[in-house]
């Protein structure tokens, strides 16, 4: 934190690791050894870079232990409290270290091309010629060695931000981590006892990104448009990154939601792979919860894949079809041909595993996801004509078979009773849902205003994202 010092001591410790990277390849290539260099380039960065250096040092200690974690926490406020300025808890919880990924980069560049810089001219000196073979040929292998890390930088780093940014959500989590428990609700409004302290979670549990038990969204933040692009672009697919809007999974945040709607790892199917398979969709009318037009069509973009849902939680639940998307009624399935290459070749599909969902119109629901889905491109009029039928069997209440260029279509009503209000709720005794509140109660040491910002973030979720990235 004392300027020039603590770049002579963030230098010295920079050299020390950037030396261990050059002697074994490796490390070169492990991104926990670029997650600690990272940390210390922070220091390069004026003032501010000391703090995020110093809570950056001690989130790398952070593990799966939770007894550990919370003290690695407390350590890590201590330290905020002592070398910062205002809310240590606030600054901490904000703290989004992948948005410096330019400077950092930028640093590393400076800090590669000044040792390369300062060994060529130590090599061409006087004092340099008259060094023993092996000093000159030790000193020529430590510059081709920041040469070849200059030129890793650029990859290498992003990923180094990933995993610190990571390890610090969990501290992020542990902030605001206590015991939830619902409270039984009036007219809409929480009923909360003095003697147990607690405020509103309502939708504010959801606001950190990809936040996740099981099957998290994945990341598609309109920032990371870029990148995306070349992940999910693909001719003569779907267009993943259509629009863009706000999802309660990720705050405030502009994301593509046909990319958040996946967990894990989505894979291009063309029509070759699609053949024989069998998807299917639900649909039905409008009704006081589900608002979303587009639950009444039996065609779109989002398809169930293969396993066809037995009961309303199935469905809810697997597939997490919000209440507010889709009130049910009927199913439609559609059997793909085994020739559909050659009927339509055009027919191709994104695949993956569906991601949770949070409610946005009812921010009491929250469904896991786990299913499988196709986002499928259908050539011609085909979802025009499937739309035609699916209003016919509505108003009937019929079942109905059709063939439409070799795809067999069947058509029929669920029959269901418990598809709204039931699935992924809470439910406090005399409270039906939707209309539950759930609050948490707040900490001893826990500074929290009432009337301001009330993010929180679910930390026990995040550290089973983490380990579901990492593969641990």
């Amino acid at each position: 934190m004392i300027p020039l010092v603590g770049d002579v001591t963030a230098v010295r410790d920079l050299i020390a690791v950037s030396i261990g990277l050059i002697k074994d390849p490796k490390k070169r290539e492990s991104t926990m050894e670029w997650v600690f260099l990272v940390v210390l380039l922070f220091a390069l960065i004026p003032v501010i870079g000391g703090l995020i250096k110093g809570a950056g040092r001690l989130a790398l200690q952070v593990g799966k232990g939770a007894e550990k974690n919370r003290e690695i926490l407390e350590q890590t406020i201590k330290f905020l409290n002592r070398f910062g300025e205002g809310n240590a808890v606030k600054w901490l919880a904000k703290l989004d270290v992948t948005q410096y990924q330019p400077q950092i980069i930028e640093k590393m560049s400076d800090f590669c091309q000044t040792l390369i810089t300062a060994i060529n001219q130590i090599l061409s000196a006087r004092i340099g010629r008259m060094l023993p073979d092996k000093w000159k040929n030790d000193l020529i292998a430590v510059r081709d060695g920041f040469v070849e890390l200059k030129s890793l930088a650029a990859r290498m780093i992003p990923q180094a931000l990933k995993e610190l940014d990571a390890k610090l959500r969990v501290l992020q989590g542990m902030v605001y981590q206590g015991e939830i428990h619902t409270v039984a609700t009036a007219s809409g409004r929480a009923v909360v006892k003095r003697e147990a302290e607690a405020y509103l979670l309502e939708r504010d549990i959801r606001v950190a990104a990809k936040q996740g038990t099981r099957f998290p969204s994945n990341h598609a933040e309109q920032r990371l448009e870029a990148t995306l692009r070349r992940k999910y672009s693909k001719q003569g697919y779907p267009n993943m990154l259509a629009y863009t809007k706000q999802s309660p999974a990720f705050g405030d945040k502009l994301v593509f939601p046909d990319i958040a709607s996946f967990s894990g790892k989505v894979t291009a199917k063309s029509a070759d792979d699609m053949a024989g398979k069998t998807i299917f969709r639900a649909f039905g009318n409008k009704t006081e919860l589900a608002i979303d037009p587009r639950g009444s069509n039996a065609a779109g973009g989002f398809w169930g894949y293969q396993d066809i849902p037995g009961n309303a939680k199935e469905w809810r639940d697997l597939s997490a079809v919000l209440d507010e998307w889709n009130g049910n009624g009927f199913l439609v399935v559609l059997h793909l041909p085994e020739d559909l290459a050659a009927r339509m070749p055009g027919t191709n599909a994104w695949h993956g595993t569906i991601a949770e969902q949070f409610g946005n119109k009812i921010d009491t629901q929250y469904l896991e996801g786990g299913g499988e889905q196709v986002i499928i491109k259908l050539e011609g009029d085909f979802f025009k004509e499937l739309n035609r039928i699916g209003d016919e069997v509505k108003a009937s209440g019929q079942t109905a078979k059709v063939e439409l260029n070799g795809v067999k279509a069947e058509f029929y009503p669920t029959g269901w009773k418990d598809v709204e209000g039931v699935h992924g709720y809470s439910k406090p005794d005399g409270i039906e849902p939707p209309y539950a509140t759930t609050t948490r109660t707040l900490h001893d040491d826990e500074l929290r205003s009432k009337k301001v910002d009330r993010a929180i973030i679910n930390a026990v979720r995040i550290e089973n994202q983490t380990a579901m990235e990492t593969g641990q």
